[in-house]
Formats: C-alpha cells, sequence, structure tokens
C-alpha cells in the first residue's frame, strides 16, 4: 500500500506540472475560439459529406465517429513528450530522481488526455446540435467515461511511439501526424473496419478507437449492454497492451540514451 501511495503521489505531482505547462500555453479564450473551434470545424465538415449525399444515417455515421476521434488526436500528443522533456532537460532530471520515470513521463502528459476528453464530448454535442441529430439521454451520460477508455488507450499507443521518436525528435510531428491520421483512416470513423482488406482490418483491431467507438456508436444508439461493455473490454485489453509496449519502449530508450550520453541532447 506504502509503494501505491508514493507511486500516486508522483504521478499526481507531475499532472499539475503538465497541467500548469498547459495553462501558460493557452488562456480559455484561445482554447475555445482557436483549438476547440478547429476541432468544431473538422467535425462538421466530415458530418457534411453526410449531407451531400442526403444521407441521415451517414451524416450520423461520420459525427459520431469524427467526434471520438478527437479523444484520440488530442491524447497522441503525448508522442511529441520526450523530445519536449528533452529540450526543457527535464527528462535527465526525471531519469536521476528516486522515483520511476515512467510514472513521471505518463503523468506530465496526462492533461492530453483530460483536455481530449472535454474536447471530444463538447464536439460531440455540437455537431449534434449543428446536423439536429438525436442523441439518447442514457447514452449521453456514459458518453465522456468511453472518450476517457478510448483517449486512455490512444495515450497508450502514444507512449509508445513517443519512446520511439526520442531517439529521431525531428520525427516527433510527422509520427503524431501518421499515427491520428491512421486511426482515423482505418479504424472506423468514416467508413467501416470491414471496408479494408483482411491483413488492415486485422491490425485495426489491436489498434485503439476501434472497439471504443463500436461501443460510443451502441450506446448512442441500439446496442444492447452486453455488446457495449464486450466493446469497452476489448478497448481497455488493447489499451492495457499498448501501456505495457510503451513502458518497455521507454525504459529501453532512456537505456540506450543513458549509454550513449545523448539523454541531454534534443537533437
Amino acid at each position: 500500500m506504502r509503494l501505491i501511495s508514493e507511486w500516486r503521489g508522483v504521478f499526481t505531482t507531475a499532472a499539475r506540472i503538465g497541467f500548469r505547462e498547459f495553462t501558460t500555453f493557452y488562456t480559455w479564450r484561445a482554447w475555445v475560439f482557436g483549438w476547440f473551434l478547429r476541432l468544431v470545424a473538422q467535425v462538421v465538415f466530415f458530418g457534411s459529406i453526410g449531407l451531400l449525399v442526403q444521407s441521415p444515417e451517414r451524416i450520423r455515421y461520420m459525427v459520431i465517429g469524427n467526434a471520438a476521434a478527437v479523444v484520440c488526436i488530442e491524447a497522441l500528443a503525448v508522442i511529441t513528450s520526450t523530445v519536449r522533456e528533452r529540450a526543457l532537460g527535464t527528462l535527465a532530471l526525471q531519469v536521476a530522481s528516486p522515483a520511476d520515470y515512467s510514472l513521471t513521463y505518463l503523468g506530465r502528459g496526462i492533461y492530453c488526455l483530460i483536455v481530449g476528453i472535454v474536447s471530444s464530448t463538447s464536439v460531440l454535442f455540437v455537431a449534434a446540435a449543428v446536423f439536429g441529430l438525436h442523441l439518447p439521454f442514457p447514452g449521453l451520460l456514459v458518453t465522456p467515461a468511453l472518450m476517457l477508455v478510448t483517449g486512455a488507450s490512444a495515450y497508450a499507443l502514444g507512449t509508445a511511439i513517443g519512446a520511439v521518436v526520442m531517439r529521431f525528435p525531428a520525427m516527433q510531428f510527422l509520427a503524431l501526424n501518421l499515427a491520428y491520421l491512421s486511426l482515423m483512416t482505418f479504424c472506423g470513423v468514416n467508413v467501416p473496419v470491414d471496408y479494408w482488406s483482411g491483413p488492415v482490418s486485422a491490425i485495426a483491431q489491436v489498434l485503439p478507437l476501434t472497439h471504443g467507438l463500436d461501443a460510443l456508436r451502441m450506446v448512442l444508439g441500439s446496442g444492447s449492454p452486453a455488446d457495449v461493455l464486450s466493446s469497452v473490454g476489448q478497448e481497455i485489453a488493447v489499451g492495457g497492451f499498448w501501456l505495457l509496449v510503451g513502458i518497455l519502449l521507454l525504459k529501453q530508450a532512456v537505456t540506450g540514451e543513458r549509454r550513449r550520453g545523448t539523454i541531454e541532447l534534443s537533437a
């Protein structure tokens, strides 16, 4: 219990530092009228494809899918964290401290996930109002929880990718863009997963968003509780897998940087 308490203390302290950094980059006006408005425009753009083909079902499919993708876009921003930590000189300090640096790393970027949950849920409500979509009240209550599960899974994937990017700092934004565009393309956001070939569909099953989005669509549609719980369980399993991979890759990457004496270099 003492160890768990210590881990919680390290994680929450790192999270507070991360949130403080976030508030230095954004005021509420800049976030609402800049970033959030951009996310709304993106979801409305894709939802408008349903208007183009005169299909209410397609509008609903696109709006829900792209709103769920927002939490992944936000959570995957953790990919850039390793490079930022090196540039600020804080990665070496985390490694040198008695605490497990994987905890501090995960905690400092957790604001990406929290903000993503708020963004994706709010964007869904705004886009639904724009297109006049009916969202059932019981489903609305669990929507933030499903965004949490989906975003946490994407956050774990971002941790794994970020560990790789540590060795190639110039690739950080390319990796970020490829990651979230791949999820948007293959995980059922705009077209069903089974639209793709067998191997691609199989890969999508072990990527974040696929099962979480299925659960969200069922909750906001007519899915059974058993099916929803099954999809949520699969999304949690995917997230757990990528979290384990991410932590292992992060430890391996830091060990390599220490061996080469380059842990304080950002390029």
